[in-house]
């Protein structure tokens, strides 16, 4: 994938000399379409992009033995990931914010049948439960930036700054079929795993954040009205937090006759970290159509 962006950038800032020379002694007037459309973005246009490279992966699928995927949508930028919102709005003709929201939420529950703990098992019409694992994974991130513009042809110049936040949260609940009682201790489940008679009920595996800022440097080819082709490279300077994994268990607490729990926190993978250099140019082709 990076040989292709590469030499996408490659053919980008080669198409920004040609078209910069040859568009230099052009009039203005020369940036309409035939039917009369300014082609370059103008106050108040909006603009919304998407990830090119699943489009060149098909169109390239298309010539090749194995069958094309079909295009899908992603977010362009550093951040990464699916499920993005990019969108611009141009305060001037040479100036835009830029905002991008990227959220990935996953809510899966495996559901396992164990036999039930009864104290009058009955081998000819034995009784089942379910215990259940509920997996959930949160992640929201959100940039906003400042990008400006520069050039008099099709081919624009880009650069700006932008700041970013983001959070991830992955948790794992536990819901057991056979409940812990004084006749049953330690009662059948899907894994029969306990520690010194404890199972857990929760795992807080990750809780983590990042925020910091970000500048960025690339080429907006607008290959017709109000739609370009652009890339892009910055430098990130991040923050990342990480925090203590917490698991909770339950047991049998033989000296209060009831069920007890008790929650367990890790202390060695909880970190704060300082991260800074040039971005991967994984998915930073992009197509923006501006309205």
């Amino acid at each position: 994938m990076k040989k292709y962006i590469g030499t996408i950038l490659f053919m980008l800032c080669i198409s920004a000399l040609v078209y910069g020379q040859a568009d230099s002694v052009k009039r203005k007037a020369n940036l309409y379409s035939k039917k009369g459309i300014y082609i370059l973005p103008e106050s108040g246009d909006i603009a919304v992009g998407i990830d090119a490279y699943p489009i060149f992966n098909y169109i390239g699928g298309l010539f090749s033995s194995t069958d094309a995927n079909t295009p899908y949508v992603n977010y362009p930028d550093n951040f990464g990931g699916s499920n993005a919102i990019y969108v611009k709005y141009m305060i001037h003709s040479d100036m835009a914010v830029r905002v991008v929201f990227r959220f990935d939420n996953s809510i899966t529950q495996n559901v396992y049948v164990v036999p039930k703990s009864t104290l009058a098992f009955d081998p000819l019409h034995p009784e089942y439960v379910d215990d259940v694992v509920k997996t959930t994974n949160l992640a929201y991130n959100f940039g906003v930036g400042i990008e400006k513009h520069r050039g008099k042809s099709r081919v624009q110049g880009v650069y700006g700054a932008e700041v970013g936040y983001g959070f991830r949260n992955l948790m794992y609940d536990y819901t057991y079929g056979n409940a812990i009682t004084r006749d049953f201790v330690t009662p059948q489940t899907y894994s029969n795993t306990y520690n010194n008679g404890q199972r857990i009920i929760e795992d807080q595996y990750l809780k983590s954040q990042f925020g910091g800022i970000r500048a960025f440097l690339g080429v907006e080819f607008f290959v017709g009205p109000k739609i370009s082709l652009s890339g892009e490279f910055g430098y990130s300077a991040l923050f990342q937090w990480r925090g203590n994994r917490t698991q909770v268990y339950e047991y049998w607490d033989g000296s209060r006759s009831q069920v007890a729990q008790i929650a367990l926190k890790s202390t060695n993978n909880g970190y704060m970290d300082f991260i800074s250099g040039i971005d991967a140019l994984d998915g930073s082709i992009n197509v923006f159509f501006y309205f």
